[in-house]
């Protein structure tokens, strides 16, 4: 079967589990920036711009974890170590440069300087994507809201124990420990 890890065991089952959580998490954020794209279409009337920025924002935002991946990995691609966030596990930080509140301040600022109801419609659609998004993941992750702050990740060095619950940090070091032994 695509993607087992040979001589894994009962990790198998694990990368069946977390394929399958994660195709359920993508259709929630699907299903929301829908929502939020719908919603600004009714405010301003732009179908298209509405729906396809929303989904930007909304979905899109997850394009980050590539970044995470690459700074952990580099181009050396494997499917279930990008679909498992292996990298965060390797790296022992959460960089994650979208899936930050400031962006949606910033979208929302960006509403003011515009006229065009394109424009607000556009940032609106932003906005609201990226903020649904971070809802879903604060719940799903158990991440604090100050975890989504970029300038606080920054601050704390993007360092994963300082941003995670001590239940959840907890849970990493069992994960980076079964990591460790079947990828040295």
């Amino acid at each position: 079967m695509a993607g087992r890890v040979e001589g894994a065991g009962a990790f198998n089952g694990f990368w069946e589990v977390t394929f399958m959580s994660l195709l359920v998490h993508e259709l929630i954020h699907i299903l929301l920036a829908t929502l939020a794209g719908f919603v600004v279409y009714k405010i301003w009337g732009k179908l298209f711009a509405s729906l396809l920025t929303a989904l930007i924002g909304g979905v899109l935002i997850d394009l980050d974890h590539l970044i995470d991946y690459y700074i952990a990995f580099g181009f050396k691609f494997r499917l279930n170590y990008f679909l498992s966030g292996f990298e965060f596990l390797k790296n022992e930080k959460i960089y994650e440069f979208f899936h930050a509140w400031e962006w949606v301040v910033l979208f929302i600022l960006l509403i003011l300087f515009f006229k065009n109801r394109t424009a607000k419609s556009i940032f609106l659609a932003l906005a609201l994507g990226v903020l649904l998004h971070l809802a879903v993941d604060m719940s799903e992750n158990g991440v604090s809201f100050m975890g989504y702050s970029f300038l606080n990740r920054l601050s704390l060095n993007f360092s994963i124990s300082e941003i995670i619950s001590n239940e959840n940090y907890q849970r990493f070091l069992r994960d980076q420990e079964l990591y460790k032994s079947l990828y040295k």
